[in-house]
């Protein structure tokens, strides 16, 4: 079976290199694909098809809000469905209300990102 990809969703560099860094050591991932913003994941989403997408919210340009609204799923059965998993700072209630209450996002977790929180997520999908 081969191992999925996952794209990571950041606007900090620190954040990203944490993350990138704790994904390569799970060794479960085949890829793992960055961008700076929304507006650059949404292309992408499109271009790698990604079996993950780590989305944090607040990004200069097009933040997780904005992708969420203009992300759409594949049509074509055979494309990759991708599970958005929100990353962010944001400790907010309301945040994580939102984000679980779009019908995309499958999980949320707060950064900073670790071995724990992605054994979480893997095992939840």
């Amino acid at each position: 079976m081969q191992k999925p990809s996952i794209l990571l969703v950041d606007d900090n560099d620190i954040d990203i290199l944490i993350a990138k860094k704790y994904l390569e050591m799970s060794d479960f991932f085949s890829a793992i694909h960055t961008a700076g913003d929304g507006e650059d994941a949404l292309k992408i989403v499109k271009k790698v098809q990604p079996n993950y997408v780590l989305l944090d919210i607040n990004m200069p340009i097009l933040d997780g809000w904005g992708f969420l609204d203009l992300f759409e799923m594949p049509s074509n059965k055979k494309t990759i469905q991708p599970k958005i998993i929100m990353l962010t700072s944001s400790i907010s209630e309301k945040d994580e209300e939102r984000a679980l209450n779009n019908p995309h996002v499958s999980h949320f977790l707060v950064k900073p990102i670790n071995s724990v929180k992605i054994k979480q997520f893997l095992e939840n999908h």
